[in-house]
């Protein structure tokens, strides 16, 4: 009985997240290819035709971004600790489990390390690819980096997927997957729940034209520390927006009071608003990061 209960809080944990949905990580992916020098960008190319082979909807580097929750829909559920670290919020001060060695953190690490190797097939190499651009994108979503312990969930809220709200989002993982609203008119181009088919030229074309504002409204200048280029860092950095403006979001300010979001809770105009300024920054700093990363692992 003992170990059936043990299973089952550890499946119960181990759900899991999806982080963007896939406008979020094609973005993240336009943005780095921008950024390539010409040795890396010949080389990601060349993978993205390896991987597919077996995979033909990955007909541009950008889809390799959403192949790795591809997988997911598949029933290849062998990754899924991959995505996600849970640095703890934790304001009532309660003992809290150990954060696992196995998150997203350690698989940008694996990743590069595949890239780089003179051994590895290109198979694998080309999966890892789209590994570290998928995840690279993870960690750059604020409720990847962060689960929340309370009185009343002391086994933490899984990245605020029991974190309920009312109306078009049912959770506030959900809420910022889809970028506080602001990528929802794009998750057409990819539509969940259908088979996944090899992008348009015009789907592409949309893509690039967001892609191009994004980067116009934030350049890399506009960006303070973006030169970081630890994933522990990256995951630190979402980790305080989750806390600040996820669940400390300012959702109503009235008679001179402020209220945050709550459970239960319809996001305001007011919390969407501010939510759309962090996603829209933290979609170019995980592009810009990327491409840097992949310059350094491919393209020296």
């Amino acid at each position: 009985m003992k170990k059936t209960l043990l299973f089952l809080l550890c499946l119960h944990l181990m759900v899991p997240l999806k982080a963007w949905w896939d406008p979020g990580h094609m973005l993240v992916a336009l943005i780095a290819y921008t950024q390539l020098n010409e040795k890396a960008r010949a080389e990601v190319d060349r993978l993205t035709r390896v991987l597919q082979r077996d995979y033909p909807q990955v007909n541009h580097f950008i889809v390799t971004g959403c192949w790795p929750d591809d997988l997911k829909e598949t029933g290849v559920r062998s990754y899924d600790t991959w995505h996600y670290t849970n640095i703890p919020y934790n304001p009532e001060g309660l003992d809290v489990p150990p954060n696992p060695e196995v998150n997203v953190v350690w698989a940008i690490e694996q990743a590069r390390r595949v890239l780089r190797s003179e051994k590895a097939a290109d198979v694998d190499r080309a999966r890892h690819l789209a590994f570290l651009v998928h995840f690279v994108g993870d960690i750059h979503q604020p409720l990847h980096s962060t689960t929340m312990y309370s009185s009343e969930q002391p086994e933490g809220n899984r990245g605020g997927n029991d974190f309920r709200l009312r109306g078009k989002w049912r959770n506030l993982h959900m809420l910022w997957d889809d970028g506080c609203g602001w990528t929802s008119d794009y998750n057409n181009i990819r539509p969940y729940g259908k088979p996944k088919a090899p992008l348009s030229a015009a789907a592409i074309g949309r893509l690039q034209a967001l892609a191009r504002s994004l980067m116009a409204e934030y350049p890399p200048e506009a960006l303070p520390g973006l030169e970081e280029q630890k994933p522990e860092a990256w995951a630190l950095e979402s980790h305080h927006l989750a806390v600040k403006h996820a669940y400390r979001g300012l959702q109503e300010s009235r008679d001179g009071r402020a209220r945050s979001l709550q459970p239960g809770d319809k996001p305001a105009d007011l919390y969407l608003e501010r939510g759309q300024e962090i996603v829209r920054a933290q979609l170019c700093r995980a592009g810009y990061r990327l491409g840097s990363l992949l310059n350094d692992t491919l393209g020296q």
